[in-house]
């Protein structure tokens, strides 16, 4: 006679019929669908000019790309990815020209791509404006030029005296423009801001900040003007100029400050 099963001999049998495999859920491949839709991409970002290597494009694309599509089970058109690629276009634009920096020289660039980069590279202009104006200057391209000194002013260090030599409104603290590399003297400096006149003008609204500067024989330079030294007060993201006076500069302000402080 056969043995009868106990009740939890049957429940053990039973467990693995009741398992059923989990469904692996399948997400569309994004890389794999940058391969399919990079030629529409290339040429619906509006890029298709610059001529790059479908592997580098491919390379700077894909980031961007992955995110754009998101984790699908459907494949999406193209015209959607690209759609939401151009959402941020400023931003988009930006992103591949640095990252076309990061990987091509800039003097193996084509006009295209300089101008792309030129045109397009806004905050990361402090660091790169030095070779893009080396690079604009050696091909002649005074229109490219322009352009930087136009974002260098919008996103860059912007300085309250303008280079002599490029042009820029870049030269810092020490002297020397970030943008070309030439130290202007203190002299300069002075005739850049036309600072004895604006000296002379400090009587008529500040006669004791004259006075201390006569007499410290310095000054500090701002956007804003002169400034007695002991009123400066440094901020990170101001560029100023400390300026001292030569011998016959101070007697020149001396000799006003007495004439008007007896009047």
């Amino acid at each position: 006679m056969p043995r009868k099963k106990n009740d939890e001999e049957e429940e053990e049998e039973e467990e693995p019929r009741r398992e059923k495999k989990a469904k692996k859920e399948k997400y569309v491949d994004a890389e794999k669908l940058l391969d399919e839709y990079l030629e529409e991409v290339e040429v619906g970002l509006g890029i298709s000019h610059l001529n790059l290597d479908k592997e580098l494009l491919k390379e700077i694309l894909k980031e961007p790309f992955i995110s754009a599509v998101g984790q699908v089970k459907s494949k999406p058109k193209a015209r959607t990815i690209i759609n939401r690629l151009n959402a941020s276009r400023d931003e988009m634009m930006e992103y591949l020209a640095v990252r076309i920096v990061r990987e091509v020289e800039i003097g193996k660039l084509t006009d295209d791509q300089l101008e792309f980069l030129v045109v397009n590279i806004k905050k990361p202009i402090v660091d790169l404006a030095p070779q893009l104006y080396a690079e604009a200057k050696k091909r002649g391209r005074k229109d490219l030029i322009d352009i930087l000194q136009y974002n260098w002013n919008l996103f860059g260090l912007r300085s309250p005296v303008k280079c002599p030599r490029c042009g820029f409104e870049a030269v810092m603290p020490d002297y020397s423009c970030r943008v070309c590399g030439y130290s202007l003297s203190t002299r300069e400096i002075k005739e850049a801001v036309n600072l004895m006149s604006q000296l002379e003008e400090m009587y008529s609204y500040d006669p004791e900040g004259l006075k201390e500067i006569i007499t410290s024989g310095y000054l500090i330079y701002l956007s804003t003007g002169p400034v007695p030294p002991s009123r400066f007060k440094p901020s990170n993201s101001e560029i100023f100029y400390e300026i001292t006076l030569t011998s016959q500069e101070k007697a020149q302000l001396n000799r006003l400050y007495n004439i008007h402080h007896q009047v």
